[in-house]
């Protein structure tokens, strides 16, 4: 038997037929029709792989058969659901960090009567492979092979427990991740953001500020620290309104309370490098390594990096670099003097000065509208340019102030000086024997950070935040944090080969459907779950499995089992 594809010029849809050959009488080949599927596009709709499954049902179908292949046609309401199977791999990650331990050993100050460990397993998953609400996660739990009882009044319940471990978790999880996996935090990489909410009323942590959405809406500040892989290291929460570089002492104060850290180098952006922060650091004997930003610093700091002396460059002249060192007071937190002796990287890159120049040029229309059009410029919103220009109302020769005529004044000197600097970097450290490439490739390693922020709002959806209380908000970005960790764990031991995107992707699709008499249908999977499939020392390459199968195959990826790579009997 075999599938049959048909199209017509009156229809736009392609028709799917079972048809078995045979001979008649005379041994001529003839076909017949078995089984009318309906439209291609249709069926695919409801299922991708549709048309690949009932390939491999024909091809391998007996008369009696056909039923079993009716089955994979019937309307959800008729049938089993499809079932994720691909979270096998994130629970295995999640038993090898001992959460369920923890959870059980860990003193509540209330009892409750529902199984903690179970919602946290299922908002985990759900947040990595399919991120919503948690009235709609619970409305999906069914979508799981392994089948969770979860009441909603629960989940919003155990956020409360949740947000009570949010210290000691993060703790354990360090731990286990150091004992597990490793983890190298003499460079550590921290960055703050913030995540916004569906909702006008402010309290203590919700607080309206910066948003970096340009949302009007209250925000909460999250600080995150990460390690040199990638790892999640702990993270906190600030009320909205706090400013990004405000949170890093009182952060590194708490991290330092809770992890038995030796001397670490925080990485961090310029946002955040201020002199307050950086003494604190030093005083503590870590070390820093932090961009420092070029403009509206000291006419004599620019000119030590405009100058060409000391610069090396490569050979096609579109990079050139050069070092000094430096010493220069401010003040700690008490507002004691401190003397911080740093070394100083600058570099020009022609790429990145072309990329300014570029930008230049719609900003060099402006300026050159508003100059000829004063009225413009008035009624503007256009900030980056304000440091170049003034309104000015008064006539220079009489003295007059005239509101009819009013001109604008061009910082001309100031705006040359700016094009002058463009393509220039500077990265300040504490490290004084590190050479200049060093620095760099440290302080590139910031990318990782900014890119878990990503992935955090993004991937897993972690805002607009829905829940309101604050118990509850500390609970939903403990999740996020887990989930965030779990990610990267299976990025690293893939070596970082498939972005967190395409393993999401991948696991989501890794879903099996119940097709009669305990035989399950999987979906065809990618290379990529075949990679992950190799890491974990098991193989499911098949297109039908017995649920007994399945159930041995989760077996095999429990933590702590002796991996085998036993392959099911094939169908």
């Amino acid at each position: 038997m075999f599938i049959k594809l048909t199209t017509s010029k009156k229809s736009k849809f392609t028709k799917v037929y079972l048809v078995e050959g045979y001979r008649d009488k005379t041994g001529k080949s003839k076909q017949r029709t078995i089984k009318k599927y309906g439209n291609l596009e249709e069926l695919e709709a409801k299922d991708p792989n549709i048309l690949e499954k009932l390939k491999f049902e024909a091809k391998n179908m007996k008369k009696n058969e056909v039923v079993i292949t009716h089955n994979l046609l019937k309307a959800n309401s008729e049938q089993e659901t499809d079932k994720n199977y691909g979270y096998f791999f994130l629970d295995n990650i999640y038993k090898s960090l001992e959460i369920a331990e923890f959870i059980k050993k860990y003193k509540f100050e209330k009892n409750f009567k529902y199984d903690l460990d179970e919602i946290l397993r299922l908002l985990t998953f759900s947040r990595i492979l399919n991120p919503m609400s948690k009235k709609a996660t619970v409305a999906h739990q069914d979508e799981y092979f392994k089948e969770f009882n979860v009441a909603l009044k629960s989940v919003y319940k155990s956020l409360s427990n949740l947000s009570e471990i949010k210290i000691d978790l993060q703790n354990h999880l360090n731990k286990k991740v150091s004992e597990t996996y490793g983890r190298d935090t003499s460079l550590v990489f921290y960055d703050v953001t913030n995540y916004y909410f569906e909702t006008e009323i402010e309290d203590d942590l919700k607080k309206k500020g910066p948003s970096k959405e340009k949302k009007s809406t209250p925000i909460v500040q999250m600080g995150l620290l990460i390690d040199s892989n990638g790892l999640p290291i702990a993270y906190d929460l600030f009320p909205g309104n706090t400013h990004d570089s405000s949170t890093l002492i009182p952060f590194i104060k708490n991290m330092r309370k809770q992890y038995n850290f030796g001397r670490v180098i925080l990485t961090a952006d310029k946002g955040l490098n201020s002199g307050k922060n950086l003494a604190y650091l030093k005083s503590k004997n870590d070390g820093y390594i932090v961009s420092q930003k070029i403009r509206g610093t000291s006419k004599a700091f620019m000119d030590e990096v405009l100058s060409d002396e000391g610069y090396a460059c490569n050979p096609n002249g579109t990079f050139k670099i050069k070092s000094f060192f430096r010493e220069r007071e401010t003040k700690d937190e008490n507002g004691e003097k401190i003397i911080l002796k740093e070394k100083v990287v600058c570099f020009w890159s022609k790429n990145f000065d072309d990329r300014e120049k570029h930008k230049r040029e719609k900003l060099e229309e402006r300026i050159t509208t508003y100059l000829e059009s004063p009225s413009k410029y008035k009624s503007s919103n256009s900030y980056g340019i304000k440091k170049y220009l003034k309104l000015q109302n008064l006539d220079k020769k009489t003295g007059e102030i005239k509101d009819i005529e009013p001109y604008i004044e061009f910082d001309e000197e100031k705006y040359k000086r700016d094009v002058s600097l463009d393509g220039y970097y500077t990265i300040v450290t504490s490290e004084l024997d590190l050479n200049n490439e060093e620095v760099i490739k440290k302080y590139r390693g910031l990318w990782k950070i900014e890119e878990s922020f990503r992935v955090l709002k993004t991937d897993l959806e972690g805002r607009p935040v829905y829940v309101k209380n604050q118990d509850h908000i500390e609970g939903h970005f403990l999740v996020c944090f887990i989930a965030l960790l779990i990610s990267r764990i299976l990025e690293m031991k893939l070596d970082n080969k498939y972005s967190i995107r395409r393993i999401q992707e991948t696991l989501k699709n890794a879903t099996c459907r119940k097709i009669g008499n305990g035989l399950y249908s999987l979906n065809k999977q990618n290379d990529v779950f075949r990679d992950i499939e190799k890491l974990f020392d098991v193989s499911l390459n098949y297109s039908k499995v017995r649920i007994e199968q399945l159930r041995n195959w989760k077996k095999e990826l429990s933590y702590n089992t002796k991996k085998q790579n036993t392959k099911p009997d094939k169908y």
